[in-house]
């Protein structure tokens, strides 16, 4: 039997397994992807970063110390993020994608908000990460959709130079090439009540990687109508009364509604993806579900 070569590392503070494995690749000379695995799995798999499959077999191998396949995707992954608001039956198919190989964990999951095209960084963290460490790694909490600023420092993340294609296909480390100090912002912030926005839907969406959730969407949306209705935007059938809805998602979040593809202002949302999140939100991404509430906590307080 082929001897695999022993643990390399540990994931570190909310590393993600694809930041881990980027920096076993720098330490063993940066092998091409195939040798790599090879070397310390005994064959290739293909890694996806935000929910990667074969965790089952990296888990075994014991690369990265000893761990179980359920705290592996719990710890070093984004599946507590994405499942938070999904059915628990999809959430447990995703998982089983993920310990495996050859089937999209994203699929039973309903990600409709994709991953980052670069996968991002911020600048102070990385100063903190290098006053500590020889390198700096890449956070699971800085690739979350819903995350334009960092949850701990509140500066506005940065692209780096790692494209989707590229993390698909090799391992690349957060080098000082890769993460340069003049890369561009992801997105422009104007002004303070902007930024306070959105270093609040960083918190919440950091939070989500640390919580588990059993709440099935449609209990979750009779919570919402329950709220909805004590807030006087229910109509004679129930149903929530979306340009009232829109109206307040207007008033928390105008400051920041137009930074993200497909979530507008101005009660355009309506017909889109509030009116398909208050129906039942199976596929809703976090996102959706985090302005929502948002907003809900916003009128609730100030009513």
């Amino acid at each position: 039997m082929k001897r695999r070569v022993g643990l390399v590392t540990r994931p570190r503070y909310d590393e993600m397994l694809y930041s881990a494995w980027a920096r076993a690749s720098a330490y063993l000379g940066s092998p091409p992807r195939a040798r790599l695995h090879d070397a310390l799995l005994g064959e290739d798999v293909s890694v996806f970063d935000d929910l990667p499959v074969g965790i089952g077999l990296t888990v075994r191998s014991g690369v990265f110390g000893p761990a179980d396949v359920e705290g592996a995707i719990s710890e070093w992954t984004l599946h507590p993020y994405h499942a938070h608001f999904a059915p628990i039956e999809r959430t447990r198919e995703a998982a089983r994608r993920m310990e495996g190989f050859g089937q999209w964990p994203h699929e039973p999951l309903g990600c409709g908000t994709a991953a980052p095209a670069r996968l991002r960084f911020c600048g102070a963290c990385r100063a903190d990460m290098l006053d500590q460490h020889a390198d700096a790694w890449w956070r699971r909490t800085h690739q979350l959709p819903s995350s334009l600023v960092c949850p701990d420092h509140g500066e506005t993340l940065m692209e780096s130079a790692v494209t989707r294609e590229r993390r698909r296909s090799a391992y690349v480390a957060p080098t000082d090439e890769e993460c340069p100090g003049n890369a561009p912002m992801v997105a422009v912030i104007d002004g303070g009540v902007a930024r306070a926005d959105l270093l609040a839907l960083a918190r919440a969406g950091d939070d989500l990687l640390d919580m588990s959730c059993d709440t099935h969407p449609d209990d979750r949306r009779e919570l919402y109508l329950q709220r909805l209705g004590r807030l006087g935007m229910l109509n004679r059938l129930g149903e929530a009364k979306l340009p009232a809805v829109a109206g307040v998602m207007d008033a928390r979040w105008s400051a920041v509604l137009g930074l993200w593809p497909g979530v507008a202002r101005d009660g355009r949302c309506v017909q889109g993806w509030l009116g398909a999140l208050l129906m039942g939100g199976h596929g809703s991404p976090p996102l959706h579900h985090l302005l929502l509430e948002g907003a809900l906590n916003w009128a609730e307080r100030w009513r």
